[in-house]
């Protein structure tokens, strides 16, 4: 099986501008997913979909990474989809490099927080069950059978999943995606979206891991806990 890793980094960024080369940590944000990229794939394996120069440089300069097309501006968009830029990035490499993949390991640049064992463990799921994408994911604090409440036409709340249990241990487990690692099937990405792929698995890691850097106050819980070597 041929995996395609990919790092998807736009330019621009509203809640923390210049964020993909902010550093953090010491090294630009962009380096966490480059790295960890390189633990688990060759150089040659390795794509950076991005219309920013910055990434780029550093992609090159830095880490010697071959960049072989900038993602064109409508791709790049606020509206525009991972689906679409993942699709451009694998239909580049098959018909303009020769290179074809089975699957796709995506590293997502804001939320940097991943091992190479969590990383391979993804990977290991998705090649001995083979769903059409593995996620990494957490087990959350709340709970929608318990204390996740929506809002009716009347302006009353109750529970966002109706549901009997008194207690919280009772409710049955769910899982909130933590934006870290995806290991997706080509062949089903190219048939429909990734809302609408049907056998999904989770990969459970710790908590801490599902930090998504949107907003500046989750950057500096990010540095703290580095500051504390949490990663």
């Amino acid at each position: 099986m041929r995996i395609l890793t990919m790092i998807a980094a736009r330019r621009d960024s509203k809640g923390i501008p210049g964020k993909n080369w902010k550093m953090l940590g010491g090294r630009p944000l962009i380096s966490w997913s480059i790295e960890a990229a390189l633990e688990v794939s060759n150089a040659e394996d390795i794509c950076i979909s991005t219309n920013s120069q910055e990434v780029i440089d550093i992609a090159r300069n830095t880490y010697g990474l071959d960049v072989p097309f900038v993602r064109p501006e409508h791709l790049s968009s606020d509206t525009s989809t991972s689906r679409e830029a993942i699709l451009h990035a694998i239909d580049y490499y098959r018909d303009t490099l020769g290179k074809h993949y089975d699957a796709l390991l995506q590293l997502q640049p804001t939320a940097p927080f991943r091992t190479k064992a969590q990383i391979e463990g993804c990977i290991h799921l998705f090649k001995n069950r083979q769903p059409e994408m593995v996620m990494s994911a957490y087990i959350p604090n709340l709970n929608p059978y318990y204390n996740l409440y929506s809002e009716d036409e009347n302006g009353y709340i109750g529970r966002a999943i109706p549901s009997p249990y008194i207690r919280r241990q009772d409710c049955p487990p769910v899982y909130a995606l933590n934006g870290s690692i995806y290991v997706m099937d080509i062949a089903t990405l190219r048939q429909k979206e990734v809302h609408a792929f049907e056998k999904v698995m989770k990969y459970v890691v710790p908590a801490r891991y599902g930090i998504d850097l949107d907003t500046e106050e989750d950057w500096d819980l990010a540095e703290y806990l580095i500051s504390k070597n949490r990663f």
